[in-house]
């Protein structure tokens, strides 16, 4: 059955048919698949009543269908509350409604405590909206009829509250979500928008230049600071070492490592994909990311040292000498420690190697492959001299060269 409704699947084309035809279409096969669905939840809802001790529908879901544990999870849940919903689940087999419109039926029903009231009460306007906007309506029906209101409600914020990690799919950038209850979170968003508001005012107010950080970058920096100083750390500092599995490791293949921006070979940060050698090069000056080479395969060659990080002591020592960023006077909180010469190049991590940058300058003068220069007191950002990074990469795959034939002639040598 399965092999022929393949099959048949597969004679479906799209040559030749009008945009008529293809709107058609799309919402055809959209309706097959909540049909498809509808058995799938009812299966997972079977597999959950067998009770012989083997994997639960969420763990076959994540085994068989190879779909995202937050996907198996939900799935799930929706076929356990359409057991309770016939309403929303004959919509669904009839393919009168998506997938995402049961999803959002079941979580109102959970939240309720009540699925046969859930059920009755959002199944007529299911297939009538498109899932975002029922999912928000399921929502509101939701809150307004929860069993529990004013503290009852607070405290069941507290116990619901969370803070999780996501990769973008747009673009692979990281992202935080989460939620509290209202008056903490109110509390929090506060001390953002203050702190967010002294970064304004940093930038020159209405007075900054047009190439300054937007609001939103500035509510992001906000909070990256609060948290960093709630931590104990300086920005830009790791503080106490955490342990290895909460800190980042980038890979670098060895033949980055030794022609550097001549090499195709890229950087990959895990967890987020390859690194562009300018942000490279940031997180090589002055992070907690622990840098690794590895060979074509992937395996260890040599792992970077956390030193390359200024200390606390050295953090006072640029302090006290710099009294902030030296493009712009940026107050010490918002400044980074920068490797004048890079790590990665010179391996040094003394005083006289550092130097303090705000984050923007920080950022401008990596992104864009820019050099300190002092003049008369004065210091300031300008273009590097000739291909810079070409030239390091050279004297540093020049050095290595040198290293491996001395290794060579020396063990051919013999003791």
């Amino acid at each position: 059955m399965f092999e022929t409704a393949r099959a048949e699947l597969g004679l479906v084309v799209t040559e030749g048919l009008s945009r008529s035809g293809l709107e058609v279409l799309v919402g055809e096969l959209s309706s097959l698949e909540s049909v498809v669905a509808a058995r799938r939840l009812d299966v997972m809802a079977a597999i959950d009543g067998l009770g012989d001790g083997g994997l639960d529908s969420s763990g076959v879901a994540r085994s068989r269908a190879k779909v995202s544990a937050r996907k198996a999870k939900q799935s799930a849940r929706t076929a356990k509350k359409l057991a309770e919903m016939p309403r929303t689940r004959r919509k669904l087999a009839d393919g009168d409604i998506s997938e995402e419109h049961a999803d959002a039926a079941a979580d109102a029903a959970e939240k309720v405590g009540d699925a046969g009231k859930a059920d009755e009460a959002l199944s007529g306007d299911a297939g009538r909206q498109p899932a975002d906007m029922f999912a928000k309506k399921a929502r509101e029906w939701a809150e307004k009829n929860r069993p529990d209101s004013g503290d009852d409600a607070r405290s069941r914020q507290r116990r619901n509250r969370h803070l999780r990690t996501f990769v973008s799919r747009d673009d692979g950038s990281f992202g935080i979500s989460g939620t509290t209850d209202t008056g903490s979170g109110r509390e929090l968003w506060e001390m953002i928008e203050e702190e967010a508001d002294r970064l304004w005012r940093g930038d020159g107010g209405r007075d900054a230049d047009p190439g300054t950080r937007t609001s939103a970058q500035r509510m992001w920096d906000a909070l990256s600071g609060l948290v960093s100083r709630g931590a104990g750390r300086m920005p830009g500092t790791t503080g106490k070492a955490p342990h290895p599995k909460y800190q980042g490791l980038v890979l670098i293949p060895l033949e980055r490592y030794l022609h550097g921006p001549a090499s195709e070979a890229r950087a990959e940060l895990i967890g987020s994909g390859p690194l562009p050698d300018s942000v490279l090069d940031r997180i090589m000056c002055d992070s907690a990311i622990a840098p690794m080479v590895v060979n074509r395969h992937g395996q260890p060659l040599w792992m970077g040292a956390e030193t390359r990080t200024a200390t606390p002591a050295q953090w006072r020592a640029l302090i006290a000498r710099d009294q902030g960023c030296v493009i712009c006077g940026a107050d010490p909180s918002r400044c980074e420690a920068h490797h004048i010469v890079f790590w990665q190049d010179s391996h040094n991590s003394n005083i006289t190697n550092l130097v303090l940058l705000c984050t923007q300058h920080h950022h401008m003068l990596h992104d864009h492959d820019l050099e300190l220069a002092t003049t008369d007191g004065i210091t300031q950002l300008k273009l590097r001299a000739g291909p810079a990074r070409h030239a390091r990469a050279d004297r540093t795959a020049r050095s290595h060269r040198h290293r491996t034939r001395t290794r060579t002639a020396e063990q051919a040598a013999g003791p």
